[in-house]
């Protein structure tokens, strides 16, 4: 499968062909806003916000985000708190319908899950230090522990996130995954100095069960295609992405 570019009421945003299977399930990934090399505008970017995800019957307040701190956190999500200070964490568990799980990404792997078996959706945020923490694999037990779900039953999709043709990183950083996870080979990225941190994170869900025709990795980079995404790697002061999912 692959995802793909649409458009509505003037907002354009990507979506998983393969998830877009599921009638009772909405999923996307908003693109820029702003054109490269302009200063972010935080009122421009809460006005898109809110516009992307009216896109999908959501209101803010119907979105549940976390304060991401690159860890391994996931968060379980029963019920909405609005007005509260956001929790902690960098991926989130739900099988609440109505309520939207959001990712914020610029660069970072931005993973959704679904099992449409026991109706269960799951958003995570993965740069380096989350991938590395295994926070994908984290998600994927905690949502078999609180809801049963079985890997070779679940979908994913790895949207937008910054590719091995532009994550260059110290040889420390690639030692750190390679003594971390010895099942994996990365002497391909230890002779680039690079990581595919996407093809990681997709490594972790084979590994944990998925199927691989299960698994819909957009293998698009975002600081390669920055007239349609932002990229901190790139630009720096920047703005960011939402990766947006939820139960109709």
């Amino acid at each position: 499968m692959a995802w793909q570019l649409v458009g509505s009421n003037g907002i354009r945003y990507c979506r998983s062909q393969l998830l877009a299977a599921f009638p009772w399930l909405k999923q996307g990934f908003s693109t820029r806003n702003q054109a490269p090399g302009l200063p972010a505008d935080a009122e421009a970017e809460a006005e898109y916000r809110r516009r992307f995800l009216g896109l999908f019957g959501l209101s803010p307040a119907q979105t549940q985000l976390v304060k991401q701190v690159h860890g391994d956190t996931v968060l379980k999500v029963e019920q909405l708190r609005p007005g509260k200070e956001l929790p902690e964490a960098d991926a989130m568990i739900t099988d609440r319908p109505g309520i939207g799980l959001a990712t914020i990404h610029a660069d970072c792997v931005p993973v959704i899950l679904v099992d449409p078996v026991h109706r269960v959706i799951a958003a995570v945020h993965a740069g380096w230090k989350g991938t590395l923490a295994g926070i994908v694999r984290k998600t994927v037990a905690r949502m078999g522990e609180e809801y049963g779900s079985v890997p070779a039953e679940c979908y994913a999709a790895i949207g937008p996130a910054i590719g091995s043709c532009c994550y260059r990183v110290p040889p420390e950083r690639i030692a750190l995954f390679a003594e971390k996870w010895p099942e994996f080979d990365f002497a391909a990225f230890q002779e680039e100095s690079t990581l595919d941190l996407a093809l990681i994170n997709q490594q972790f869900l084979e590994n944990c069960g998925f199927r691989p025709e299960q698994i819909d990795n957009a293998r698009v980079c975002t600081a390669c295609h920055h007239t349609d995404f932002y990229s901190f790697r790139r630009e720096r002061a920047t703005g960011r992405m939402l990766s947006l999912i939820v139960m109709k």
